[in-house]
């Protein structure tokens, strides 16, 4: 094999051959983070199996469209759709101001809070899956071990190959195989789906009310804080360098259309896909045409089933080692954002502590809350926690004259 540069920029597009397995590597991960929104939504709420397809294939649609518009953008037609009401307002009105406040030791806060997170997420998925039957069984902590060995291994001996770049999906094709030696690969559920599914747009309607659309409201402002984060790390892994005020305005308005196209297809806004951006730095490949092709199978699987259901058959636990990786990144990612912004002084350091401890405490003991709200506690735990505390703080504790200098 010949040898290659390390990684793909972000307007490079790697040769064919490369591209597809670069993407199938993304379409795996990208998929078992969209998937369980439509189904626990449509088991919360009690929906026929029928329904929860809707839902699913609605999901699936959207979520390939937001990938697009988020890689690729829709030229000057972007400009004329109005997005989600909260983030159109929002980032119009305010958004030289909230770029000012959101310095880089709280954009590296809020990603060090995503990553940490995350991470029990990832040792989720490596244990078998929350819920699942067979759920902490050594045997699925063996095939996330041996998956993240196998990427740490190509990764380190391959560095200057194909080999290192496609290491995720390569791990999962050989800890898959060895899982269904174990007998924990179900290839069932692809025969038992249809080749086509057509969405359904607003299947269920159209109505209101303003309990929900304050929920979704401050769900809204949540997501725009994760994209915020996931913007500045995505900057960080493909150019080193942070987020530039259009770039940031123009993510948070395709994040707007995004959530409207959603809507009209029976699902929650959408959110910055963390574990795809983490797997960019992990794989070293952050081409916007390896992730738009992604984006476009994934949003083909909510018209083909039976193609959304070759990945779904993928054990957790093997892709739980590809997750906890991708997530471990983003922390590391987080902890470079507030090293490149500059020396901690006491003051930025007392806040990057503080909002860190808050944030993250609250998502390890979330019953702390319980009698609080379901707003309050959102607000209070994991990544809006932590940017909130963080931005009272910077507030609270002016920066002192050398601060400023520096």
């Amino acid at each position: 094999m010949s040898k290659i540069p390390v990684g793909y920029g972000l307007n490079d597009c790697p040769p064919i051959k490369e591209t597809i397995p670069l993407s199938i590597q993304q379409i795996v991960v990208l998929v078992f983070n969209v998937l369980p929104v439509p189904l626990l939504i449509g088991a919360g709420i009690g929906l026929s199996a029928s329904e929860i397809t809707i839902l699913v294939a609605g999901c699936l649609l959207v979520t390939g469209i937001a990938t697009l518009l988020q890689t690729i953008g829709v030229g000057p037609i972007g400009a004329c759709l109005v997005g989600s009401i909260i983030t159109t307002v929002l980032w119009t009105g305010l958004h030289k101001q909230l770029s000012i406040l959101f310095k880089p030791y709280i954009t590296g806060a809020v990603v060090m809070a995503l990553g940490l997170s995350l991470c029990s997420v990832g040792i989720g998925y490596c244990a078998g899956g929350v819920g699942s039957a067979d759920y902490g069984d050594p045997i699925n902590l063996m095939l996330a071990a041996g998956t993240i060995i196998i990427m740490v291994l190509l990764n380190y001996f391959c560095s200057r190959n194909f080999l290192s770049k496609a290491s995720p999906l390569i791990a999962i094709l050989v800890m898959s195989a060895v899982a269904a030696a174990f007998g924990k690969l179900d290839l069932s559920p692809i025969a038992a789906e249809s080749w086509l599914r057509v969405p359904q747009p607003l299947h269920f309607g159209i109505k209101f009310e303003l309990g929900p659309i304050i929920s979704i409201t401050i769900l809204s402002f949540i997501a725009l804080v994760e994209l915020m984060g996931d913007q500045t790390t995505a900057s960080m892994l493909a150019k080193n360098t942070l987020p530039t005020s259009r770039e940031t305005k123009g993510g948070v308005l395709a994040q707007g259309i995004g959530s409207v196209v959603s809507s009209m297809f029976n699902m929650v806004p959408v959110i910055s896909g963390s574990a795809n951006i983490g797997l960019c730095g992990l794989s070293g490949v952050t081409s916007r045409y390896v992730t738009a092709i992604a984006g476009a199978v994934v949003g083909l699987c909510g018209l083909c089933p039976k193609l959304c259901a070759v990945f779904s058959c993928i054990p957790s636990a093997v892709l739980g080692g590809v997750a906890l990786s991708a997530f471990g990144t983003i922390l590391v990612s987080g902890m470079n954002v507030i090293h490149n912004g500059g020396p901690l002084t006491a003051r930025t350091t007392t806040i990057v502590a503080i909002s860190l401890a808050v944030g993250v405490g609250f998502s390890a003991a979330p019953d702390a809350l319980s009698a609080l709200p379901f707003w309050a506690s959102s607000l209070l735990s994991g990544v809006p926690g932590t940017a909130i505390t963080a931005v009272v703080l910077s507030l609270i504790l002016p920066e002192k004259k050398e601060e400023k200098a520096a």
